[in-house]
């Protein structure tokens, strides 16, 4: 090839969905295919800083976009009347519900439509899973699957034994707009005999007490904002859930937790609940050193049914098992051990609760698991066999160099 193809990244956010989708991937293109392609991450705010907007837009052969520009599409417009492909990934449903927290905003602010705007505009589309990729088809024929993949090379990504307790330890790692999700575990610990709550611990991954609380007055159209208390954070909500309102710790543990100290942990691990406060992006994978089966319940909706399967991929990584709903992005690559009628499967890689059972099946499986610590082994084999070459960050941007050398019409560059 005559020289390199120049890719502009435009991330998102400065989270998970804009190191996932943006930084992480094109960082690899960059390090292990700098011949191919030249790479620039910038976000928005410092590109249209520059006074010159076409010539600086002009440099690149592609500019690859996470949801939208501006609201309006004239920077996609200007790039598309300069020559220069778009690409517009997305890994969440524009369509938020009525559940998710940020549903009334999104409502009142229509994000939907710069965003379906931004996907109709593209040269190629590009997401998650094949369950989305369908539901993009309805507005851009050019859709193709990247999967979120595991760099394994990164510090973040390689398990280190930190184990603290003998006890078995079940994780729920996840952000603060689950609740919903998180729901469905509700009752969880009156499914359990106080034999099994003896040998498990539960762990909840991202504590998180910051935040702020908005109140709009519709009579005025004035909003207010201001930080929240702990006891408002959804993460006491999660927290509550899941020791039954404390009733599993502790006198001691409870005055402790109830005290909300940002980041301190409690001297003792061995109590059947554990929390893990917050870690920043680059570093919330280490996470899953701290237990050894991750819970993922999701609520069956038209948001969640597209979200991707990178809890799978994180759990398989580290070699973790996994109990999950059977729904969505978890039909994908699990397979569970256990299926109706009671049949066990040596080759399952997972447990899967039916939507319709509600939580004792999730009680089931959890004290199925505490109970045969050696199947959680053939799990947790199983799964790091089916995720650790198809998630690879190395297979997921090889296929991704190879439709973007297309998208450009480069056809004399092999990627092997």
């Amino acid at each position: 090839m005559d020289k390199k193809v120049k890719i502009l990244v435009v991330p998102s956010d400065r989270a998970g969905c804009g190191y996932f989708r943006s930084v992480s991937p094109h960082r690899w293109l960059s390090e292990h295919m700098g011949d191919i392609f030249d790479v620039d991450i910038m976000f928005l705010q410092d590109i249209v800083q520059n006074k010159n907007l076409d010539q600086f837009l002009s440099k690149y052969d592609i500019i690859h976009i996470h949801k939208q520009l501006d609201k309006d599409c004239k920077l996609i417009d200007l790039a598309k009347f300069l020559g220069v492909k778009t690409i517009v990934d997305v890994d969440d449903n524009w369509n938020l519900g009525t559940w998710h927290p940020m549903s009334a905003s999104a409502r009142a602010e229509r994000w939907d439509i710069p965003i379906t705007e931004h996907l109709r505009k593209a040269d190629m589309c590009s997401t998650t899973t094949d369950i989305f990729a369908q539901e993009i088809k309805k507005y851009n024929k050019n859709v193709k699957v990247f999967p979120n993949a595991i760099d394994p090379s990164e510090k973040q990504f390689q398990p280190k034994d930190t184990r603290e307790t003998d006890r078995m330890r079940f994780g729920m790692i996840c952000g603060s707009s689950h609740l919903h999700d998180f729901k469905l575990l509700d009752g969880i610990i009156a499914k359990l005999d106080k034999e099994t709550l003896d040998k498990i611990q539960f762990v909840l991954c991202g504590f998180d007490t910051r935040g702020t609380r908005t109140i709009r007055y519709q009579d005025t159209g004035k909003v207010e904002t201001r930080p929240i208390k702990p006891e408002e954070s959804v993460w006491y909500q999660y927290e509550k859930i899941i020791t039954d309102n404390y009733s599993i710790v502790s006198k001691d543990y409870k005055d402790f937790l109830l005290k909300f100290y940002p980041q301190v942990n409690y001297p003792n691990n061995d109590e059947a609940y554990r929390r893990c406060w917050t870690k920043d992006i680059n570093e919330y994978a280490t996470h899953y050193n701290n237990i050894d089966v991750l819970l993922v319940p999701l609520a069956t909706n038209d948001f969640n049914r597209v979200k991707s399967q990178l809890k799978v991929s994180e759990a398989g990584f580290f070699h973790k098992g996994i109990i999950a709903s059977n729904f969505g992005p978890y039909t994908i690559d699990l397979k569970s051990m256990i299926t109706k009628g009671n049949e066990y499967h040596e080759d399952g890689n997972s447990l899967l609760v039916d939507p319709n059972k509600g939580v004792k099946q999730w009680g089931k499986y959890i004290t199925w698991l505490a109970n045969n610590p050696d199947k959680l082994k053939i799990m947790q084999d199983n799964l790091y066999n089916t995720v650790k070459d198809t998630y690879n960050i190395e297979t997921v941007c090889k296929d991704r160099a190879r439709k973007y050398l297309e998208l450009v019409g480069i056809t004399d560059v092999v990627i092997e």
